[in-house]
């Protein structure tokens, strides 16, 4: 299942890649006409914008799988994580919806832009909308492998060969958040103990300077009183 997906996901990140590199090149190409050869290619920014799109759309697809969207994590650390786990499933949930919405509205639309052209480029500008349902397909491809191993992991079934450390998001996520977590934990009590050590280390050296300063005034004030003693025992002993 997983050489699948794998398969899946290289062919829509070659996509990208090879629109990423065409848009480079049309891009440069134009820019020389302009200020170079002093003309502009009316197809030139038309072709961009049709390489943007097809890019930013069908590379969703692969930000779903690697869970790279950007999200807001600050709700993690204000509810508890039984909510937090369901706002993560809801999102998978809200994905889906959305991408057969993509999908449907999508084909619709584009079958309205059957009779417009784009004004740089001889074609339809169906094929510049339908890179939306496209993108929906290829994002409910992408969440179609982690229903599937959400339900192997609920049934308790074994999961297949390949998902053993490289797992989906709506499971694994939340063992890698607690195992951070217990990590910082324990990184934060090996502080706290270090910390307290070097201060019970300082209070010894205190209490034993302290000690040796008692000492050291103690030995000199013997040695003080001796000294006073010996003119006495001195002169005592002239007297007899």
């Amino acid at each position: 299942m997983k050489k699948f997906y794998d398969i899946i996901y290289r062919i829509f990140m070659t996509f990208c890649q090879c629109i990423f590199v065409v848009s480079i090149v049309v891009t440069s190409y134009v820019v020389f006409a302009r200020y170079i050869l002093h003309f502009t290619p009316r197809w030139g920014e038309q072709l961009i914008l049709l390489c943007m799109v097809y890019m930013t759309m069908i590379s969703a697809s692969l930000a779903v799988r690697k869970d790279t969207h950007i999200r807001v994590t600050i709700m993690d650390f204000i509810f508890p994580k039984p909510f937090v786990t369901f706002l993560k499933y809801f999102a998978h949930i809200g994905i889906s919806a959305f991408s057969l919405f993509m999908i449907f509205s999508g084909v619709q639309f584009c079958s309205l832009m059957t009779k417009s052209v784009l004004s740089g480029l001889p074609i339809k500008q169906a094929y510049l909308y339908a890179a939306v349902p496209l993108a929906g397909v290829a994002m409910l491809i992408m969440e179609s492998e982690k229903y599937i191993l959400f339900y192997l992991t609920l049934t308790g079934k074994p999961l297949p060969e390949g998902y053993t450390e490289q797992f989906s998001v709506l499971t694994d996520r939340d063992e890698r958040d607690a195992r951070k977590q217990k990590e910082a934990e324990e990184a934060s009590a090996a502080e706290v103990a270090r910390i307290t050590a070097e201060r019970e280390a300082a209070k010894k050296a205190g209490s034993k300077a302290e000690d040796e300063g008692s000492s050291r005034a103690a030995g000199q004030a013997t040695d003080t009183d001796q000294a006073s003693s010996a003119p006495e025992t001195t002169k005592e002993g002239g007297e007899a």
